[in-house]
């Protein structure tokens, strides 16, 4: 039998648990490939891709099958089409000028698109875990049309007053 539940309804309690782990091992994920390590007495901090990055040829494609493994699970937790293409592009964007010499190397401990990625993710699973309210416009309708009752109502009154009580 089909799911009667409305896309925007809030998950359950078992599809929430399952939605905050997932982010919290993908930001854990994301955290040791770009930020878990961090220069003595300076805000720099960089994780093992801009290491791996360091090996010539092999480094950088073991960075892009790690950083594919964030991309999966955005597809597995239902990330849509636009977002997926950002994560891509991220990652694709640290790979190309990753594998130019020196310069690629500095570009990965700048661009961290494993932080990035994570970030797009949780944005996505927040907005899932806390789904705006539906809207009732049925309600707004209902409001109008009492208030144009009353109005309507009032008008009449007042006419008859002017009016009738007027005896013209």
């Amino acid at each position: 039998m089909p799911d009667q539940t409305p896309s925007n309804a809030p998950p359950g309690p078992q599809e929430r648990e399952k939605l905050e782990n997932a982010l919290a091992r993908l930001e854990s994920s994301a955290r040791l490939l770009d930020s878990q390590f961090r220069i003595p007495f300076t805000r720099i901090r960089f994780g093992l891709d801009p290491l791996m990055g360091l090996l010539p040829g092999i480094g950088d494609a073991a960075g892009l099958v790690l950083s594919l493994y964030l991309m999966v699970e955005a597809v597995r937790l239902g990330a849509g089409t636009r977002q997926v293409a950002r994560m891509a592009g991220n990652v694709l964007l640290e790979f190309v000028i990753g594998i130019v010499p020196i310069v690629g190397d500095l570009f990965d401990f700048a661009w961290k698109a494993n932080d990035r990625n994570a970030a797009l993710l949780r944005r996505h699973i927040e907005k899932r875990l806390d789904p705006p309210p539906r809207r009732r416009p049925w309600i707004q309708y209902t409001l109008i049309a009492v208030f144009g009752a009353m109005l309507l109502f009032l008008l009449v009154m007042i006419w008859r007053a002017l009016f009738v009580a007027s005896g013209a």
